[in-house]
Order: structure tokens, then C-alpha cells, then sequence
């Protein structure tokens, strides 16, 4: 049902044109199928009131339809900071009350006015007491000029404290029509170097040390893993290199589906940091438990998940991809704080 470019385009172009397009196409499907549905119970009764069922799935098209319009006026910048605590007996003292930042999935490019929600990010993080800042892949949908006009923006946003990014799935330019492999591997060499300008250390299936007065921690961070069609470029091996037997542990991986294929059940891995799934950019709360049709697609699809000493949070996402709306799914922003626990 989506549309999307297929072809390299030119900088000006932004991919609104596709995200709006594909949210008429998606808003008169349902409409088509409420309205669908109505006339067939009308078939079905056999009552002759027609006008009733019209009326109930005209309300219902309505209904639906104003949803989706408000979440894509003002679903893409109402900004939420979620903020949990994660209790630990491994964790070192010296990092006790450590608050790390996190965001995720901003797919540059994407949706107008980009520079205006990048800005209030930036003032909202800026606000956010925190030790480090992590970024957990899908910088771009695509391509590399998609960073151009925002690589000061994020100079300010990373200059405050250590900053690590991955990369996510769509940073490797592997959804689009390349004319040459050299094509896509300049597009790609370029991404790579937007992180470092912007003031990221990429972490490419490599880890770093964390130094707290006369204590540390290691941040790892892998290329992107996920179930086929999605590439699996990560090499959790390589990425634990030199990390001490004992060491607190914090993992940043895109895709959530490598920390229930391969990281869950693994004890010397703390804390998983993932995105990609944007929550499907809808949900609804349940007796106050967030729901979302992603969970259809995937077991961890949003929030925070445990597994013994282990857990993973997934960031719901900061930008959107393939329709331009978040309808109580808002842009994400998670501040997370460890806390050590004695146990005696």
C-alpha cells in the first residue's frame, strides 16, 4: 500500500510528498473498508434501514479520519521524556545515580519543518540533566545530503557530554535504486562521517570505556541486526573485545528482535539500549498500559523489558518513516538512571 521513492533524487526533494501521499492512501482504504463493512451488515439484516449502517460507518470513517489528521498535525512534535530507574547489585559505586540519555530513530529528511523539531528537541534534551548521550540508529531514510542542513544543530546537542550513535537499518542506503556500488558506498562513507561532524563516536561492532572517578563501565555498540528482509551487519563477538569478565555492560543495538535472538539470555550484558520499531506510530492505552498493533509484528516493540539481571528498553523514536503521524505514540526521549543496590 505505500509509495516510495525508488529512484536517487535530488536534495530539494523531501520525502512529505511520500509520507502524505501514503497517509491519503491509507485514510481512504479505511474509510473505504468502515463503509464497506456497513453496507454488508446492511445486506445481511435485511432490514431495509440502510441510512443506519451508512450513518454508523460514516461516523466511524469520521471518527478514525480526525484521528489520523490530528497525529499528523501535531502527533510528530509533542515531545515526551520518559524516565525509569534500573536498579543494579553489579553496578559499580562511582556510577550510582549515572543518567544516560537516549534517542532514537530521527530519520532526517522525512517531514517538514524538520529544523523547527530538531530545535525543540535540542532545548528539551539540553534541560535534561544527564551524563551521556546515546543514539540508537536511523539517522537518514536514506541519504547522506538528508544530514547537511543539520550538522551544527547537532554539534550543539553533542558538545554538552559524551555522545555514541549506531547505525540503524536504513543508514546503509539499502532501500533505494543505486546506479553503482561506488554510488552507494560514497552515500554510505558520508553517513559515517555526519555522525563524527555532529559530535558522535560511532560505535561500529566495537566497544568503549566509560571512566566515574575510580570506577568504569563499557558502552558497546553493534551494526544493525535484524530477522530477514533486515540486514544483519552486527558482530556481538567482536564488539565485546577486551571487555573484562565482570564489567557493567551497556549494549546499543537498532533493531530489538537481536536482543531476543541472541542477547535475552546473556548474564554479562546489563542493559540493552534498541529503537526502530516507532511503536508502528500509533497506540492506545489499556487500563493505562500502552498497546500498539506492533506487538502483532514483534514481542518488544516499546518501553522497558526484563529478563534476570538483564534489560532492554526500546525508544519509540524522535521522527517518522512511511506516514507522516504519531497518534499517541509521541516522539520519545528517554533518560534512564542506574542505581546501585546492596544485596547482602
Amino acid at each position: 500500500m505505500y509509495v516510495y521513492p525508488f529512484n536517487i533524487r535530488d536534495g530539494s526533494v523531501n520525502y512529505s510528498f511520500y509520507s502524505v501521499f501514503n497517509a491519503l492512501l491509507l485514510i481512504l482504504f479505511i474509510v473505504d473498508l468502515v463503509m464497506s463493512f456497513a453496507l454488508i451488515l446492511n445486506f445481511i439484516s435485511n432490514t431495509g434501514k440502510t441510512k443506519i449502517f451508512i450513518y454508523i460507518g460514516s461516523i466511524i470513517s469520521a471518527g478514525i479520519t480526525g484521528g489520523i489528521v490530528t497525529g499528523t498535525l501535531g502527533g510528530t512534535n509533542k515531545f515526551k521524556i520518559n524516565e525509569i530507574e534500573l536498579a543494579y547489585s553489579n553496578l559499580p559505586p562511582d556510577f550510582n545515580g549515572f543518567r544516560i540519555l537516549q534517542i532514537s530513530d530521527i530519520h532526517l529528511g522525512n517531514i517538514n519543518d524538520q529544523d523547527k523539531l530538531i530545535k525543540k528537541a535540542i532545548k528539551l534534551i539540553e534541560n535534561a540533566d544527564h551524563d551521556i548521550l546515546v543514539f540508537t540508529g536511523d539517522l537518514v531514510n536514506n541519504f547522506y545530503y538528508e544530514t547537511e542542513e543539520y550538522l551544527n544543530l547537532f554539534r550543539e546537542l553533542t558538545s554538552c557530554c559524551p555522545s555514541y550513535s549506531i547505525l540503524g537499518n536504513h543508514d546503509y542506503g539499502d532501500y533505494t535504486y543505486w546506479k553503482s556500488d561506488t554510488d552507494k558506498k560514497s552515500n554510505f562513507d558520508a553517513i559515517i562521517s555526519a555522525h563524527e561532524t555532529m559530535g558522535f563516536k560511532l560505535l561500529r561492532n566495537e566497544n568503549r570505556v566509560i571512566k566515574n572517578k575510580n570506577d568504569s563501565i563499557f558502552i558497546v555498540g553493534v551494526e544493525n541486526w535484524g530477522h530477514p528482509p533486515f540486514p544483519q551487519y552486527a558482530d556481538l563477538d567482536k564488539a565485546l573485545e577486551g571487555i573484562t569478565a565482570g564489567s557493567f555492560t551497556v549494549l546499543l543495538t537498532h533493531d530489538p528482535a537481536h536482543w531476543e535472538s541472541c542477547i535475552e539470555n546473556k548474564k554479562d550484558i546489563e542493559l540493552t539500549l534498541s529503537g526502530h520499531t516507532h511503536g508502528l506510530q500509533w497506540g492506545i492505552k489499556i487500563a493505562g498500559i500502552p498497546f500498539s498493533l506492533a506487538w502483532l509484528t514483534r514481542k518488544y516493540w516499546g518501553g522497558l523489558y526484563s529478563s534476570y539481571n538483564s534489560h532492554l528498553y526500546v525508544n519509540t523514536g524522535l521522527g517518522t518513516i512511511g506516514l507522516p503521524w504519531r497518534i499517541d505514540m509521541p516522539p520519545e526521549i528517554t533518560l534512564i538512571t542506574l542505581k546501585r543496590v546492596e544485596v547482602d
